[in-house]
């Protein structure tokens, strides 16, 4: 049986709006600084600059990640592909898939988006998170159908083949 594709997509940039608050507060808060003692020093521009450029770069490291950022749920796994330059991929079974939880901050509620985390049994990366999906409570209900199909097939397959590992003559009878 080939895989069905679930949702293919990138997160929603709307994920990143409290670095960007941040990122307004710090400028603000430096600005008022510079202000502040522009009476007692001279304004240094360069250095007023280098500053903005500083927060502009960490401002922007979010946005750029979650644009280079490709999530692919197919009826059999979850893959990840991140990076620029050095580009990483990650795959989850969706048989080790325990938990899925979908959560609506308020920023993302405001774009219709939220977030889908999922609890497995992964020992390396136990909680995996789906950041800034769009219709997130739509994509978790197929989420979860799908993980109880693939891990009913598991079991199926465990419980009835006499060619797996674990069995027993007790299954045959």
């Amino acid at each position: 049986m080939a895989n069905q594709v679930i949702f293919s997509g990138a997160p929603s940039q709307a994920c990143n709006l409290p670095a960007l608050l941040k990122g307004i507060a710090v400028m603000a808060v430096i600005g008022g600084i510079h202000l502040c003692l522009s009476g007692s020093f001279p304004l240094h521009w360069p250095v007023l600059l280098a500053q903005a450029g500083a927060v502009l770069i960490g401002v922007a490291f979010p946005f750029s990640k979650t644009a280079f950022t490709r999530i692919v749920i197919d009826t059999a796994r979850i893959t990840w592909t991140q990076g620029i330059f050095n580009r990483r991929s990650s795959i989850l079974e969706l048989s080790r898939v325990q938990t899925i939880t979908s959560i609506h901050p308020w920023w993302l509620r405001m774009f219709g988006a939220g977030s889908i985390i999922l609890t497995t049994d992964d020992l390396a990366h136990p909680v995996r998170r789906l950041p800034g999906i769009h219709d997130v409570d739509q994509l978790r209900a197929k989420l979860v159908e799908a993980v109880t199909l693939c891990q009913e097939r598991l079991s199926a397959a465990k419980t009835f083949d006499p060619n797996a590992a674990d069995y027993s003559q007790a299954h045959g009878v």
